[in-house]
């Protein structure tokens, strides 16, 4: 990897030689610069390797002053190479207090910052002299480069308990005001709603189901919901093509047949297509997506308005750009990485998923165990919604009852609900809504 010649490049060595030095007078100091520095954001090797034996110091709950840290770095191989004690004692003596070690962090972490940036060009450059025959991937990673910058310019600061009673006790003032209001991102159906008072912006929704019985013709119908709200919602389907989303659409607007629609012996319902033109909606069909490829295509759109749902048709299909031991530690690194996003992006993420052959085929209720690859899903999703098909088949032309449970709710309460499908169409009802319900 190509980096940056120390020729011009950003830094600022007396910020970093006070910093280490209110570091050995103060054995305090250093709970004010831990949570934004590194030792990587040292530009000088001897400065880098001082705050790492210091931070080693840390970890281990032992004493900061200019005795332990000669003993950590003489431990390490280091103090020689710094240039022995003679270099801590230069440093202890370079400042009189540590009353500016926070302003002087800000500054070299924005030094570091900027070397990364400079770095990034670079391999970005180099990239391009190399002339790749996949430019959508190299640019992929370009901006991936920065985006990984920005994370790191995000890190949350602590605050005190005082500001999240004000911001939750105006939360309680307008829900008493709007009673009926939900709190989160409504799904468009009552049943679901009841359990979750909509989706909450930073959370991971997964909704699980064995095929054929709806799961994308739910996530669709929530996306559809969400659009005609005048909110922005991102499709990635991995199992369908462009064009059968947009047949689901459509069937969710008008009157279209999906079955005779495929063959071409339905008209095109131009009501419903018009319909389907005001929506914010975005569709990306890329088949073997990888959770990388989808975090930086939804931050694209995000940077230009905000994104309030994401949906992944579906988890399984997924791949990751790392080469990991095995399917289940594949699965964690993608719930993970799109859990994250969720947070980034303060959107919700509902990702869909397969659940195992045994679940839910006798019509009973699956469990959190049956979820493929159940560990990292289970454990990262925050709320968890499962399908599956009643027993009995339903009258020739009626629509088949689906039953559902909230299986996890980190927010909320857990239990079952019924919805109606129609086949026909691919588009679910709710049981509360009689008019939607055809007989």
């Amino acid at each position: 990897m190509a980096v940056a010649s120390p020729v011009g490049t950003p830094h600022d060595t007396e910020a970093e030689r006070r910093v280490l030095g209110a570091l050995l007078i103060d054995r305090d100091a250093i709970f004010q610069v831990v949570d934004q520095l590194e030792p990587d954001d040292f530009f000088g090797p001897g400065n880098r390797r001082t705050y790492s034996a210091i931070t080693g110091l840390l970890e281990r709950q032992e004493q900061i002053d200019p005795l332990t840290v000669q003993l950590e770095m003489s431990r390490r191989g280091d103090l020689a190479l710094v240039g022995g004690p003679a270099f801590l004692n230069e440093l202890s003596q370079s400042v009189a207090t540590a009353v500016d070690i926070a302003r002087d962090a800000r500054m070299i972490k924005q030094k570091s910052l900027l070397r990364s940036l400079l770095n990034a060009a670079i391999n970005t450059a180099s990239d391009a002299y190399e002339e790749p025959t996949d430019i959508p991937l190299t640019l992929d990673r370009a901006e991936q480069r920065i985006f990984t910058l920005r994370d790191r310019t995000k890190r949350a600061q602590l605050r005190h308990i005082r500001h999240s009673l004000v911001e939750n006790y105006e939360r309680l003032t307008h829900r008493m005001e709007h009673p009926a209001e939900l709190t989160g991102l409504p799904s468009g159906f009552k049943e679901i709603d009841a359990f979750t008072e909509g989706f909450n912006r930073g959370e991971l929704i997964v909704l699980a189901a064995r095929p054929a019985v709806g799961k994308t013709s739910l996530a669709l119908a929530i996306a559809h919901h969400v659009a005609r709200a005048n909110l922005r919602a991102l499709v990635f389907t991995l199992e369908m093509d462009f064009k059968q989303i947009v047949a689901r659409f459509l069937g969710l607007t008008g009157q279209t047949n999906l079955l005779t629609l495929r063959t071409g012996a339905d008209v095109l319902d131009t009501q419903a297509a018009e319909q389907l033109r005001s929506l914010d909606v975005f569709i990306d069909d890329t088949p073997g997506l990888s959770v990388m490829e989808l975090r930086t295509k939804a931050r694209r759109v995000a940077s230009a308005q905000p994104v309030n749902l994401i949906i992944v048709d579906y988890l399984q299909l997924m791949r990751t750009d790392e080469h990991e031991e095995n399917r289940v530690q594949e699965i964690s690194t993608i719930t993970r990485n799109l859990k994250s996003l969720a947070r980034e992006l303060d959107t919700v993420v509902i990702a869909l998923s397969q659940l195992s052959r045994a679940a839910g085929d006798a019509g009973s209720e699956p469990r959190l165990s049956t979820l493929r690859e159940s560990g990292s899903i289970e454990q990262d999703a925050d709320v968890v919604v499962m399908l599956w098909r009643d027993k009995e088949d339903p009258p020739l032309g009626a629509p088949r009852l689906i039953h559902g449970s909230i299986a996890k709710n980190r927010n909320g309460p857990t239990g079952p609900f019924v919805l109606y499908f129609e086949g026909e169409r691919a588009r679910f009802f709710s049981a509360a809504d009689n008019e939607g319900v055809p007989i």
